[in-house]
């Protein structure tokens, strides 16, 4: 996600929880969701908005995305981290995080 895509999610992030925006957030918020796609995101703020009261966090934008990837894997692949991820033998996705652990490329 782009600058200009962040800012549009933190406008939208804005009206439903009326926290304050402002460039410091932007540049906060900015490398932590990088890796993650505009689209997905939204998904994701909509999601969250629409099953929790909970503050929202970049945290909670990516365990989402992370959670919809993994619910679209086939069913005969484990949801369980294998052994070759704490070997540094990671499946590394385009966005630049693995399929199976919370492990990103720099």
């Amino acid at each position: 996600m782009n600058t200009d895509e962040l800012t549009m999610l933190l406008a939208r992030i804005q009206v439903l929880d009326n926290r304050q925006v402002d460039q410091l957030t932007i540049e906060a918020w900015s490398p932590l969701l990088a890796h993650v796609p505009y689209p997905d995101a939204v998904e994701a703020v909509n999601g969250h908005f629409s099953e929790s009261t909970d503050y929202l966090l970049p945290a909670h934008i990516t365990a989402r995305v992370r959670a919809k990837r993994r619910a679209e894997l086939p069913s005969t692949m484990s949801e369980e981290a294998p052994p070759s991820c704490a070997d540094g033998a990671h499946r590394w996705l385009d966005d630049g995080t693995c399929l199976y652990c919370t492990d990103r490329r720099n």
